[in-house]
């Protein structure tokens, strides 16, 4: 029940869909569950996304379609401008990954550790024939090597499970540093989304000098001091919140509280040219 009401409040506040909509998709939503009508294919974007079973990605999409909508629809919008890449890290069964390759100028790296979770990931990008998208199956991390994950049924709660922490189910994946990778794949990380559970300092670290090198960062705990500092130090401005219907990055968080943006002090400039208010 509390997932369910906590789901109920996330429509309310939605920019996406109007309440009575998206109450109305969750309910028919609980009665799909019900009766176990899985798996299935919802809509989002220009897009399918397939799901094997219910769990928390799932329930928004179907929802509120673009879950994210400010974050989304603003990647949509950069991306649209030509060629880019876009590094989704994190990207559980895909819903970032295919609003980002919807742009055909964009080259995608979806980055998901789990394997189970990886296999949807990539079952999606093939269900929507995206030739521009690279789906790997590793880690991000301040170290090459291994990490091990917490191994739950739930895939938006895995997470890299540190010395001491008693998971009693777990799985051991590849870790990469993140500047390796992008000089092993020959790219520049012009866009970057970043939700890996709180494991963000130690794979911001494995940044090294590549850093400063993004446009825009997306990042889940970015309002965080911490992250707040490392971020701020490369030179990026934020954390900022996106009003995409306003074109305002603002310091206000949106209704439905969407994940804080970075921008490169150029990039600032452009979004200006796009007509975005900053502050």
């Amino acid at each position: 029940m509390s997932h369910f009401l906590n789901t109920l409040g996330q429509i309310v506040h939605s920019d996406s869909v109007p309440p009575l909509q998206g109450i109305l998709r969750h309910t028919v939503w609980q009665l799909r569950k019900l009766f176990g009508r899985f798996p299935c294919e919802l809509p989002i974007a220009g897009s399918q996304l397939h799901v094997e079973r219910p769990g928390g990605v799932a329930a928004l999409v179907n929802a509120m379609g673009e879950y994210d909508f400010n974050n989304m629809e603003l990647l949509r919008l950069v991306l649209s401008r030509g060629p880019g890449t876009f590094f989704d890290v994190g990207a559980n069964i895909g819903a970032y990954t295919l609003i980002g390759s919807e742009s055909q100028d964009t080259q995608v790296v979806s980055i998901e550790p789990h394997p189970g979770t990886f296999a949807l990931l990539k079952l999606n990008v093939e269900l929507n024939a995206r030739p521009n998208v690279l789906c790997l199956n590793l880690a991000l991390s301040s170290e090459p090597g291994e990490v091990r994950l917490s191994d739950y049924q739930e895939s938006a709660i895995n997470r890299v499970v540190t010395l001491g922490d008693a998971e009693p189910r777990t799985v051991t994946v590849a870790a990469r540093r993140f500047d390796q990778l992008c000089s092993d794949l020959d790219l520049d990380p012009d866009f970057v989304k970043i939700d890996v559970e709180g494991h963000e300092e130690a794979l911001l670290q494995g940044f090294g000098k590549r850093l400063g090198d993004a446009k825009l960062i997306c990042i889940e705990r970015g309002e965080t001091s911490e992250l707040r500092s490392i971020l701020q130090e490369a030179g990026y401005s934020g954390p900022w919140y996106c009003q995409f219907k306003e074109r305002r990055l603002s310091k206000r968080k949106q209704a439905r509280p969407e994940d804080p943006i970075y921008v490169g002090r150029e990039f600032l400039c452009v979004l200006r040219d796009m007509n975005f208010v900053i502050g």
